[in-house]
């Protein structure tokens, strides 16, 4: 099977015949585990035209040797600006929107259809935690202007709509939504809230990514075992994270979900970075061998393989999947 084939057939409870799927939702060690780093950010958006396009087709190639050294099934897309915490900006991002459709239309033109291109292009404002500095004047908010967040609601879903048609044309060949609703202990609002800002549209941003013929992915960190039935009703394909860290067992919850909604995950990126090599052996052994049987998971880290992961250290968890992830 071509990496593509392999995980499409994954999420969609189709056993792959020769082993498990595998993808992670943001590679940031790029430098030291392919030897290159990507140019993007600031750094990009200083260089000149021609040095642009030179950069965006070096990103192109270190993406797909870093997938095609690391057995990644999928090559996401590089996002939009955003922040690791108020001023911060992620290491990898793209100001222009331009630029993450012509990234993503390069590496098809290299790739061809080897590899799955999941791109993450938005989020809804409603039922989702803002950001800390925000928090006040977020649920000030949610007082006295609810009716205002559902209407953003709308808005966001109708853009991000409109917004990934283009993607769809550059060669995306599924849609992520990058949403965080929870945290260790469980949702930041209740049920009923989230029924009424948050499920209702991530429904419908599904039902629209289906009707396209592509896979949708949600992205969320934290405990969302209270709601997993609403999570299942929205017609997610996968969701990815599956925290271990907010207590989510994957290995239990994939004997409740399959054939529903499959899995993303789900490796504790804190032993990833510490490890010893043992554990992180021991502990991704323990998640393949109990999520591969049927399809419908996808083995990665619980969230970022953020800089400061040891390349050795991520090879380990790469030979643990090519060890006990073969059918």
């Amino acid at each position: 099977m071509t990496p593509k084939q392999r995980f499409t057939a994954a999420m969609n409870f189709i056993q792959p015949d020769d082993k498990v799927a595998m993808m992670e939702v943001d590679f940031q060690i790029y430098q030291e585990y392919a030897g290159e780093g990507l140019v993007t950010g600031y750094e990009y958006a200083n260089l000149t035209s021609k040095e642009k396009d030179l950069a965006m087709h070096k990103n192109a190639e270190i993406m797909i040797k870093a997938a095609k050294k690391a057995g990644h099934d999928v090559i996401c897309g590089i996002s939009g600006y955003w922040e690791t915490s108020p001023g911060v900006p992620a290491l990898h991002w793209f100001a222009d929107r331009n630029d993450r459709l012509e990234l993503i239309r390069i590496i098809k033109k290299m790739a061809g259809g080897e590899f799955f291109l999941l791109c993450f292009t938005g989020w809804f404002v409603g039922g989702v935690i803002p950001r800390s500095d925000r928090l006040k004047e977020h649920i000030t908010r949610l007082c006295e202007d609810k009716q205002g967040i559902i209407d953003q609601a709308e808005n966001d879903l109708k853009n991000l709509i409109e917004t990934q048609k283009n993607f769809i044309k550059a060669g995306a060949d599924g849609l992520g939504a990058a949403c965080d609703i929870a945290f260790n202990t469980g949702t930041f609002y209740s049920p009923a809230q989230l029924d009424e800002l948050f499920f209702p549209y991530i429904t419908k941003w599904a039902a629209a990514v289906k009707n396209e013929g592509l896979l949708s992915v949600w992205h969320t960190d934290g405990n969302l075992n209270g709601v997993m039935d609403r999570v299942i009703e929205t017609g997610i394909n996968a969701i990815q994270c599956v925290d271990p860290l907010a207590g989510m067992d994957i290995v239990e919850l994939k004997k409740k979900v399959y054939g529903k909604l499959a899995l993303i995950g789900n490796l504790d990126c804190g032993i990833l970075q510490f490890g010893p090599g043992e554990a992180i052996t021991s502990a991704s052994r323990q998640i393949i061998e109990g999520c591969k049987d049927g399809g419908g998971f996808a083995f990665g880290g619980c969230n970022a393989i953020f800089k400061g992961i040891p390349a050795e250290h991520y090879q380990y968890m790469v030979d643990a999947r090519n060890t006990y992830g073969k059918y």
